[in-house]
């Protein structure tokens, strides 16, 4: 969101219209989130009101500091930096966990079995290989041409900055934490360890009985 939209909003009214769009990109974004921690903490689901609850007021609480005197400044260092490298940094994981991890053919099997037409070549080749490779490009340019933040004729000092990338890396640290997680959390051999990893748990039982599909050359090659 461009800061300057949210500076307008002093001198006039948002209209009803407005305050819908901005709701719904909220609540979407809100959801992901909370149905991503109940998926994979299941106690939670039990208290889903309860939770959601105490996200949408941690993240009430948060966003006051955006309505303080100074709050177009740390709107303006949010925007820069959550809103940018880690966005696209997460886009690029996720599509090499489908493409790659999950595999293309795998997934070209679920749209079949929902829309009744299998993909076709060159979406495929798309999700396998264009895609992960434009995000990579854009993510190594973003962070390659990175500007400090400005906001009129006032430029972020470095210290800002520092904070800054704090919050992108706070983001994007999850990833490769959690995968040293999951493999210390296991058991078997290293490569053992890493086929369950990246195997889906319906088929992780095939990982147990020495079916190590995740790691074999056909995989990582089937488009």
């Amino acid at each position: 969101m461009d800061p300057s939209r949210v500076r307008d909003l002093s001198h006039s009214a948002p209209t009803p219209r407005e305050y819908s769009r901005l709701l719904r990109h909220v609540m979407g974004g809100m959801e992901s989130v909370i149905t991503g921690l109940i998926d994979e903490f299941k106690p939670l689901r039990n208290h889903r009101e309860i939770f959601t609850l105490l996200i949408i007021t941690i993240t009430f609480l948060v966003s006051l500091f955006c309505v303080t005197n100074g709050g177009i400044y740390v709107f303006t260092l949010l925007d820069k930096f959550s809103a940018e490298t880690s966005i696209l940094f997460g886009v690029l994981i996720e599509t090499i966990g489908v493409s790659w991890f999950y595999g293309v053919d795998r997934f070209s099997d679920d749209i079949e079995k929902m829309i009744g037409k299998r993909p076709g070549l060159y979406w495929r080749l798309c999700w396998k290989i264009v895609s992960p490779c434009f995000l990579l490009f854009v993510v190594v340019v973003s962070i390659s041409t990175f500007k400090a933040p400005e906001y009129g004729n006032y430029v972020f000092p470095d210290w800002a900055n520092v904070i800054g990338w704090c919050i992108a890396i706070s983001s994007m640290a999850i990833v490769p934490i959690f995968a040293v997680y999951k493999c210390i959390s296991l058991r078997g051999t290293l490569r053992e360890r890493l086929a369950c990893a990246i195997t889906p748990e319906k088929d992780q039982h095939l990982v147990e009985h020495g079916e190590l599909r995740q790691l074999t050359l056909r995989h990582w090659l089937m488009v």
